[in-house]
């Protein structure tokens, strides 16, 4: 996931996009397994455990990014992991955060395999809470950091994840980190209980 473009940029960013905070709390029990997909430096992470979370865990394909986070957040437990692969056993978390890291995601087979560990690592039920910037049409383009970035349309972000249920969707008014308006999509989104039955029946 363009790590290495990351780490350049690393003490540069201040990410601003937000999670639905106040549906998190009143959907998710503290006591839920949570991973933060992309944390970053952690912002996230620490947004959750500050808000009572007790088992948060952040990873991010970016080493410079994790470096700044465990220096701003001492103690958080964030993970450098820059294969394709989740360093994490299947069906290990309750949760799954993804705030702003498909937008940063653009080829169609890095998304699918992006999508496909996601899955991996949730729980039969668990919770995908997607935050992400979005537009009407979907649209490749660069960052003023110089970063391939894609705006997908809300039905993209429905089609990655085509075999879950929609506990919550929305679109809304947002800014980018250089001010400018925009939209953003954020939803909740809940894995099937059928796909363990369908691994131990094959």
């Amino acid at each position: 996931m363009l790590q290495g473009s990351w780490d350049k940029v690393a003490s540069d960013v201040d990410f601003n996009l937000e999670i639905d905070l106040a549906r998190f709390l009143d959907l998710i029990s503290r006591k839920a397994k949570v991973l933060d997909f992309g944390c970053g430096y952690g912002r996230i992470s620490n947004e959750l455990v500050e808000c009572g979370y007790t088992y948060v865990t952040g990873v991010d394909p970016s080493r410079a990014m994790i470096e700044r986070g465990r220096k701003a957040f001492p103690g958080l437990p964030l993970l450098h992991s820059g294969g394709c692969e989740l360093p994490f056993g299947d069906n290990a978390f309750d949760v799954v955060v993804v705030c702003a890291v498909l937008t940063c995601i653009p080829p169609p087979e890095e998304r699918s395999t992006v999508v496909g560990e996601i899955t991996r690592v949730l729980k039969p039920g668990g919770i995908v809470h997607l935050a992400e910037f979005c537009s009407e049409d979907s649209k490749d383009f660069l960052s003023g950091l110089g970063l391939p970035m894609r705006y997908s349309s809300p039905q993209e972000f429905r089609d990655l994840f085509v075999s879950f249920s929609y506990m919550h969707e929305e679109v809304g008014s947002t800014s980018t980190m250089s001010g400018q308006r925009t939209q953003s999509y954020r939803a909740f989104i809940r894995k099937p209980l059928n796909n363990a039955m369908h691994v131990t029946s094959a």
